[in-house]
């Protein structure tokens, strides 16, 4: 038995609520205190056109080998989406051929690691067509500048490429938060945002302005750019390590169908962003095409800040082929949500991402979160991941 009787979980997204229930496995007291009034954190799925429409985190890969084995853990089915996430039509730059691209494909596993990813297709010498399609799907799946991604990125989960399934959750993918949120019962606070820890050698203290809270140990499963003071101030190299992550930026656009389309992927070259067709929970069309913007200068482009109308009208250009309900779109941001001011964390040239040091205990408190997943940073699996990672560093402690 665990030698620690209460740990405060802050945060209840994947990463926390993860860490809460490998902790409360083990018969450690656990409580969650939230800021929003839902769990999920960047997972967030809704009701939209006679669907479930994910305005966040949406695609499980096969390779996500934990979020499958807690969704059948915990019950949950998991659907293929029949969308080919890895393999995006390119439409609107210089013509590309579909062998010509997977020719450059082929040739990324060459492409060397010792620069940003605009460096590395470069000095790989694709002809000019392939090398912007390519460009613009690193760009869009990591909501960032492909002058400041680490190279390193082309061999990422979330920048594969090729003609592998994709799946998510029946009925959405916050089920799977939900249902590791419900054995918490009034052990999970909602609305109810962390302002400071007091931490040192005896119990941990959170203050909120609604409550304050003691606990033998506490998680800290937030975005790293949520602002948590703590008291003593964390070490540099803590301090640091959160300072410097950077995060992508990135946009959904939902549009009804009036009519069933099968699924489908199809990328804007010029104007970075994805539009895709999928199945739903019953194995037929889903009744929504979602589009997915990223990098900072694409959603200025969108004009995203003033609404859909933009994206749109650049959605309807870039496939003529579908017919849009545009009456009642759902736009989806994260950089003006509080409590992320991001989509996720990009693996940024200039401002690396610290794993070992964003990942390690500091006294009473552990850290959690996709940023501090490593190799699996940006993704839901990498959220469930380091929750598990920091109630073991609780456990060990």
């Amino acid at each position: 038995m665990p030698n620690v009787s209460k740990v405060a979980v802050v945060g209840a997204g994947l990463a926390g609520l993860a860490a809460a229930d490998a902790l409360r496995r083990r018969g450690v007291e656990v409580v969650v205190l939230e800021a929003r009034e839902r769990v999920g954190g960047r997972v967030w799925s809704v009701p939209f056109a006679g669907g479930v429409a994910e305005r966040g985190a949406e695609f499980v890969f096969p390779t996500d080998d934990l979020l499958r084995g807690t969704a059948e853990r915990l019950g949950l089915r998991l659907v293929r989406k029949g969308t080919h996430y890895g393999d995006r039509e390119p439409r609107g730059g210089d013509p590309v051929a579909r062998d010509e691209l997977e020719a450059g494909v082929a040739r990324l596993g060459a492409a060397p690691r010792g620069g940003t990813v605009r460096e590395a297709l470069d000095l790989l010498g694709l002809p000019a067509g392939v090398a912007e399609a390519i460009l613009a799907r690193v760009e869009v799946s990591s909501g960032y500048p492909a002058g400041d991604l680490d190279a390193s990125v082309l061999a990422e989960t979330g920048a594969g490429f090729g003609r592998f399934d994709t799946f998510g959750i029946a009925g959405g993918n916050s089920r799977l938060a939900e249902t590791l949120a419900a054995p918490l019962g009034e052990d999970l606070r909602l609305g109810t945002p962390v302002a400071e820890i007091v931490w040192g050698d005896g119990p941990v203290r959170l203050r909120s302005a609604a409550l304050e809270f003691e606990a033998d140990r506490a998680i800290v499963a937030t975005p790293a750019t949520i602002d948590i003071g703590f008291d003593p101030p964390l070490p540099e190299a803590k301090a640091r390590a959160l300072a410097s992550v950077r995060y992508g930026q990135a946009a959904k656009l939902h549009v009804g169908l009036p009519a069933l389309v099968e699924p489908s992927a199809v990328l804007a070259v010029p104007d970075r962003f994805w539009s895709y067709t999928q199945l739903g929970a019953d194995g037929q069309p889903a009744p929504f095409a979602a589009s997915f913007a990223g990098t900072p200068g694409a959603l200025d482009r969108l004009r995203v800040e003033e609404g859909p109308e933009t994206w749109l009208a650049a959605l309807a250009a870039l496939r003529p082929e579908l017919e849009l309900d545009t009456a009642e779109p759902l736009l989806s941001t994260w950089k003006d949500d509080p409590w992320a001011k991001g989509a996720y964390s990009a693996r940024s040239r200039s401002s690396p991402l610290d794993t070992a040091e964003l990942a390690r205990p500091v006294g009473p408190l552990a850290f959690a979160g996709e940023h501090t997943a490593g190799e699996w940073h940006g993704l839901m699996e990498g959220a469930l991941r380091s929750g598990v990672r920091a109630a073991a560093d609780v456990l060990e402690s």
